[in-house]
């Protein structure tokens, strides 16, 4: 029976599913147990300590309570996620030394086997390669999605006043016995809603209420009852505003403000203490990879063997770690400057509008409310635009710390020794950037050797390129020379000697030899990255392989795990278009087609009975003359003319007397007609 047909048949999917879910449930409960044995082992004794630190737990103690669900909420303590058991499945398949074959389904073995690999990987202790895979996932999740978690933040206070804000709207009797249980709840919500101050300090409910007096008296009840549930929460919203900046303006005139903390010193004293202990770990980072690259460059030149393959291993895997290391603590101080940035900003347009307010309200018993209205809902708006930076700094500071604890995770054994020895082989992390002439020189080199070597390769320097230095490379900008040929090591590219552009992409190299030697097999180099992605997964990441491999974002958003899409096996799918004519061959009827066949047989015929027929011309006079021709002619015009005399006539007047009509009575007299025309 197959597959199709059998209902307790699984497919490829499902299991995926239940190796990601096992793997999930497994290493929880064994991190979890790992987690309980070290406690009951320090507070029963304290003499040893605990060889692998724990997470953080609470990674800024001062904004405790103004953020307490928000910064705590992203700290996986002890959860292992599906995109990281994921992940590390595909890492221990597409690994060959395992010995899975993707191309068939896995047998009951395999996925137990399988299953095995992954949570001894997820929880085994000072593991370089999986200390830096749990680092990867965990930032590319987390780092994202500050904003995501700013939204969360800020629906969990909404969340907290749905109670009393459904409480005030429910109300619509008019009896004034409930009116001042309606204004103290109205009280209640400003101050929860605003998250300015204790909410439970009678002095804070006084001044409160006093601020709420001055634009919402008691006697608006009524008017406010009678208003539909949107109309209410929107009307809340903005007493919420006004009261919330006639505190802050309070505070800065010294008359109240009372509990309110001072998030300007607390997002200084934060930023300052972030920025410092940033400053620090960038220092060691960057000592701890120029120490481990000079003990690989002397062992490398030591005939001695002092250093065993095992320790260049995990000196590499070390040094792999470190470089994404420090890329993510680059990456938090860009963002810490550009919050710095945003303070000041905040800063100045708040002292800018308490001034204008201590001016409109200097020496005035009535201030207009449009005036002030609006600027009391700035002071409001910059406050929680303060509140929402400290949060992302408190959010910030737990990435730094949890990333922290992975590096605190592991530890790199080198002989004893070997440090000083190895000491004149240390040089800077990344290469100095030189003048653009002395790159185009070093490149000219360059592209002379590589024109021989193989002409389907451009080098790009800033003489043939703008924008040079920020070009986007391949693999991260490392070497791929270096990677294959030291097995593993990642040294970064030096773009002073030129690029490599090989099929639209650019490669960087460490040496002039390096990209020479790329020129010859470019293919074989590039299939040989992926295949030392495929046996190390934390090179991923770090090389950017994101075409060849699933993201951590693909992953998180996918809706099943399909094995195409763990084994970085994706459907190359592209949107794109092309531009033809409208119409290649013009289609139009033809008046003489024809489809009887009777039709064309005597076409056919009448055709070859032409061909037996002679054509004879002749030309006559008529044919002869008969040419186009033109001729132009000129209207004729209008004249006029004039005599020498001018002179009129005038008809005759005819005149006819009718005679006779009477009869005199003689007999004699007839009817006749008497012409009297004269002529004029």
């Amino acid at each position: 029976m197959s597959n199709a047909n059998n209902p307790n048949a699984s497919s490829s999917e499902d299991i995926i599913r239940h190796i990601i879910r096992d793997i999930v449930a497994h290493s929880t409960t064994i991190l979890k147990n790992r987690k309980a044995s070290l406690i009951d082992a320090t507070s029963s004794s304290d003499q040893q300590q605990a060889g692998r630190p724990q997470p953080p737990l609470t990674p800024i103690p001062q904004v405790k309570h103004l953020f307490a669900s928000g910064i705590k909420s992203h700290i996986p303590v002890h959860a292992v996620s599906d995109t990281l058991a994921a992940f590390f499945v595909r890492a221990v398949v597409l690994d060959q030394r395992n010995e899975f074959h993707i191309e068939r389904e896995l047998s009951k073995e395999d996925v137990e086997r399988l299953i095995n690999e992954c949570v001894n990987k997820i929880t085994s202790t000072n593991n370089i390669v999986s200390e830096t895979i749990k680092m990867q996932v965990y930032f590319d999740s987390i780092f994202p999605a500050q904003a995501d978690y700013l939204h969360r933040e800020k629906m969990t206070r909404i969340a907290n006043c749905s109670t009393i804000l459904r409480e005030i709207t429910e109300v619509k009797s008019k009896n004034i016995s409930i009116y001042e249980g309606l204004y103290r709840k109205i009280v209640s919500y400003v101050i929860l809603r605003s998250h300015v101050g204790n909410a439970t300090d009678i002095r804070v409910i006084r001044e409160a209420t006093a601020a709420l007096e001055s634009v919402f008296p008691q006697s608006e009840l009524s008017a406010f009852i009678s208003l539909s549930r949107a109309e209410k929460e929107a009307q809340l919203n903005g007493l919420t505003q006004l009261v919330t900046g006639i505190r802050l303006f309070n505070k800065q005139l010294g008359k109240g403000g009372e509990t309110v903390d001072d998030l300007i010193a607390l997002c200084a004293t934060e930023l300052q203490e972030i920025s410092k202990e940033l400053g620090v770990q960038m220092e060691d980072t960057e000592a701890t990879i120029q120490s481990f690259m000079a003990v690989l460059d002397y062992s490398e030149k030591d005939t001695t063997g002092e250093l065993t393959e095992t320790e260049q291993a995990m000196t590499k895997s070390g040094i792999v770690f470190y470089r994404q290391y420090l890329m993510y603590l680059d990456a938090l101080h860009e963002q810490l400057g550009r919050t710095k940035d945003a303070l000041a900003q905040i800063g100045e347009r708040f002292d800018e509008t308490i001034r204008d307010l201590k001016a409109t309200c200097k020496a005035k018993t009535a201030v207009p409310v449009d005036q002030v209205y609006p600027m009391f809902i700035a002071l409001a708006n910059l406050w929680s635009n303060w509140m929402d930076e400290l949060f992302l700094v408190a959010f910030r500071r737990g990435i730094l710390d949890n990333i922290d604890f992975h590096a605190r995770s592991f530890e790199v054994p080198l002989p004893e020794g070997i440090i000083p020895k190895s000491a004149a082989f240390k040089k800077d992390i990344e290469p100095e950037i030189l003048p653009e002439n002395d790159v185009i020189m070093k490149a000219s080199e360059l592209m002379a050797a590589i024109s021989v070597i193989n002409k389907s390769i451009e080098v790009v320097h800033p003489g043939n390129t703008t924008q040079y230095f920020k070009l986007p490379v391949e693999y991260g900008g490392f070497c791929s020379y270096s990677l294959i040929r030291r097995d593993g090591l990642v040294v970064p590219g030096d773009k002073n000697i030129g690029l490599l552009r090989y099929r639209d992409r650019l490669f960087a190299f460490a040496t002039p030899e390096g990209a020479r030697e790329f020129a010859k097999f470019p293919d074989r180099y590039m299939e040989g990255v992926l295949e030392m992605a495929k046996r190390s997964g934390n090179l991923v990441q770090l090389l950017h392989l994101y075409n060849y491999f699933p993201t951590v974002d693909a992953l998180e958003n996918a809706k099943s795990f399909t094995r195409q899409r763990l084994m970085g096996q994706m459907a190359m799918v592209s949107e794109a278009g092309s531009q033809v004519d409208t119409h290649i061959i013009d289609a139009r009827i033809d008046p003489k087609y024809q489809w009887n066949e009777w039709e064309l047989r005597r076409q056919a015929l009448m055709l070859v009975n032409l061909k037996k027929k002679k054509t004879h011309s002749a030309q006559t006079d008529i044919s002869h003359y008969r040419r186009e021709s033109e001729t132009q002619h000129y209207e004729p015009k209008l004249q006029y003319t004039q005599t020498s005399t001018e002179s009129s006539t005038s008809v005759p007047r005819k005149v006819n007397y009718l005679a006779g009509l009477r009869n005199d009575g003689t007999g004699e007299s007839k009817f006749h007609v008497l012409d009297l025309t004269v002529d004029m």
